[in-house]
């Protein structure tokens, strides 16, 4: 139980936005923060100071601090969905960050926004308490570069920045109206969470129909078709609320975790729900879904677990 716990919380993706950031609606002229260049590097580093803390304070506050230091689609997903993980662990979550440096190394050029970049070397260590198991620890290396934006001066948000050696923005994918129904069950997949050493599905499940369902996690997985024809499954992790039973009328967000994957070739991911004795089957393929992973972490970058 310690290891399935154990992977479902190392699922736990970090993500961030485009590595070509756009700038909110009402950006930053790049004349206004020429004049203020002391201004600028203080902000900017204060900025990437506060996320650090806040990614660290997340299992307290829902993310509340965190989102509010972060834009694009990208990152804004991967805090609303670390509030769900977060959530959804049966335990507690203390996280602390460890910060070496912070330095401002100058503006960049964003569409219709002022950026900037700054390099980060920090880790930020979780320690997961199951109710019904010893503690353990995950740390997050965020040492590498970071990304803002400028909404005003002195006013800054996130867009991307490095987890593990890699830009995070490489390891985040986003699914629009990809669903899939049968007989009054549907699932949505929201979006794919690339970091080694797991791939993390993050997703919603309605259930419509006249009977309480649940996953059958033994039915459930990522199917690789093999030469012959047939094929392999790999087995996943679901969170623990995954695994509840959905009355009628319900629904839920929820995750699911995988090993890594080199490629989504030949791939499909299976969720397997039981209702009424009955097996529910739904297939997304993913090959066409997801048509590039991200590159590993560098030789000494890798995480130490999860």
């Amino acid at each position: 139980m310690r290891r399935v716990i154990a992977l479902a919380a190392a699922a736990l993706a970090l993500a961030a936005c485009a590595r070509e950031p756009v700038g909110p609606s009402a950006p930053l002229a790049l004349e206004q923060v020429r004049p203020f260049p002391g201004l600028v590097a203080a902000s900017a580093r204060r900025t990437v100071l506060e996320l650090v803390q806040a990614y660290a304070d997340a299992p307290l506050d829902g993310g509340t601090a965190l989102a509010q230091l972060v834009t694009g689609a990208k990152l804004e997903r991967w805090v609303y969905w670390l509030g769900v993980q977060n959530a959804q662990f049966p335990g507690r979550i203390v996280g602390r960050a460890d910060l070496r440096h912070v330095r401002f190394d100058g503006l960049l050029p964003v569409p219709r926004a002022v950026g900037a970049q700054v390099t980060l070397g920090a880790t930020v260590r979780f320690t997961f308490t199951p109710n019904d198991g010893e503690p353990f620890e995950r740390a997050r290396i965020l040492d590498g570069p970071v990304r803002l934006v400028s909404l005003r001066p002195g006013d800054w948000r996130v867009v991307d920045l490095t987890r593990d050696g890699v830009p995070m923005s490489d390891g985040i994918r986003l699914f629009r109206d990809e669903s899939r129904t049968r007989d009054g069950v549907s699932v949505r997949l929201d979006s794919l969470f690339m970091f080694t050493p797991n791939w993390q599905f993050n997703l919603a499940v309605e259930n419509r129909s006249r009977w309480p369902i649940r996953l059958d996690p033994d039915a459930t997985g990522l199917y690789l078709e093999r030469s012959d024809g047939s094929f392999e499954r790999i087995a996943g992790v679901p969170s623990v609320a995954l695994t509840a039973t959905i009355p009628p009328g319900r629904g839920l967000q929820s995750l699911i975790a995988f090993p890594e994957q080199g490629s989504a070739a030949g791939r499909s991911l299976v969720l397997t729900f039981r209702r009424d004795g009955r097996a529910l089957r739904l297939a997304f393929p993913l090959e066409d879904l997801v048509s590039s992973v991200p590159p590993p972490p560098p030789t000494g970058e890798a995480p130490t677990a999860g």
